[in-house]
């Protein structure tokens, strides 16, 4: 028994993601749990499907297990992003190997810039440059140039060379024994909103044709067609919503969101106090060194409730949203070391801080919720019953 663990959105699952699984077979992982982002993403918007529907789409293509990554980690940075999910798979015990999509699957140069992130020169570098007007990506990219070389550098402008990068760095941080596993990413890239024709079409291409209706079912496995028929959720349902709740807000409460720095919060007060829309909010705070990413995160979290504190560390529990026969396989042969849970009910019995990251996850939900036309009811993801 080989147990890999791959870390997903699968906003929506498609035949990318299908064939990363195969490819994770192919390198020798009997088993595989995937580590998945729930009703909202780190993209900073919400999930075009719920997360049973996208857990379910995973097990029919290949998947065994999965488990949902807690929103506060699911929605921040690829740094947060990436601790959480890799936290999950230590925690659950048993996983051999950590199987991951990237644009370039030269896992040595990926090994060597995760080892670049923690060093103390690469912190003298950064600080030196912090005061400069650019994103922390470019920053970064920079600092990784001058210490391994330009052509390694470049690996981090692909976002799933970042996400990758990240993983590695987390589970060395974490002293987890896991084999890598890089997968070249095959078709168009991350972010293309149209298929090309050629390969596989990213989630983004597939959202776009489901949101207009022109969904192809050739873009995903065939199994999963008639799924992707059903309603999807449409956040900017919850515009009103978002605006009325934001112009309530502090700016101390600003404050404690997640990426707030450098008094980022008054520049958002003041555009709170101006916005018609929240897209004219987003327009209205981002500038060059504060990209629209990072903002619809913020912008996210400050609706939500979300908080900087609630992503320190790594997840309290873990909460497994489906699985299949070898999944149940995976749960026998695991030495857990958080508690692992299928109900709501169980988390409820929870107190602390494993309590108080599922009762923010519940409202989350019961917002997600309002997403769809027509609203689902409310409570209905704490009645779910997965084992």
């Amino acid at each position: 028994m080989k147990t890999a663990a791959v870390v997903a959105e699968y906003n929506p699952f498609h035949s990318g993601h299908k064939y990363q699984l195969e490819q994770t077979r192919a390198a020798g992982a009997t088993h595989i749990v995937a580590v998945m982002s729930g009703n909202f993403v780190q993209r900073g918007e919400a999930a075009i499907y719920d997360k049973y529907l996208r857990a379910s789409a995973a097990v029919k293509c290949g998947a065994d297990l999965v488990a949902e990554l807690p929103l506060p980690w699911a929605t921040g940075t690829a740094q947060t992003f990436a601790r959480g999910a890799v936290g999950i798979a230590k925690a659950l015990g048993g996983v051999d190997m950590l199987s991951f999509g990237c644009e370039n699957s030269d896992l040595p140069a990926l090994e060597k810039i995760a080892d670049t992130l923690y060093c103390e020169e690469y912190e003298a570098v950064i600080s030196s440059q912090l005061s400069q007007n650019k994103t922390f990506a470019s920053i970064r990219q920079s600092a990784v140039e001058a210490l391994c070389g330009e052509d390694i550098a470049k690996l981090l402008e692909k976002p799933n060379n970042i996400l990758a990068v990240e993983y590695i760095a987390a589970a060395k941080n974490m002293n987890c024994n896991f084999e890598f596993n890089a997968v070249s990413r095959a078709g168009d890239g991350y972010n293309e909103n149209v298929y090309s024709g050629s390969g596989f079409a990213s989630a983004t291409a597939v959202r776009e044709t489901i949101r207009s209706n022109s969904f192809n079912p050739l873009l995903v496995p065939e199994e999963l067609s008639a799924l992707y028929t059903q309603d999807f959720s449409d956040f900017s349902r919850l515009d009103l919503a978002v605006l009325s709740k934001l112009r309530t807000i502090s700016v101390q409460e600003i404050a404690l969101a997640p990426d707030i720095s450098e008094g980022l919060e008054n520049r958002i007060y003041s555009a709170i106090r101006e916005a018609a829309s929240v897209d004219d909010l987003l327009q209205k705070i981002k500038t060059k060194r504060y990209t629209a990413a990072r903002i619809r995160r913020i912008i996210l979290s400050l609706f939500l409730g979300v908080r900087a504190t609630d992503s320190l560390g790594t997840p309290p529990y873990i909460r497994i949203l489906t699985c299949n026969e070898k999944g149940r396989e995976i749960l026998s042969a695991a030495k857990p070391a958080l508690p692992v849970v299928g109900r709501a009910s169980q988390l409820m019995g929870l107190d602390g801080r494993a309590g108080e990251i599922f009762a923010l996850e519940c409202k989350a939900d019961d917002i997600y919720s309002l997403s769809f036309a027509p609203a689902r009811e409310c409570g209905a993801y704490y009645r779910t019953k997965i084992f």
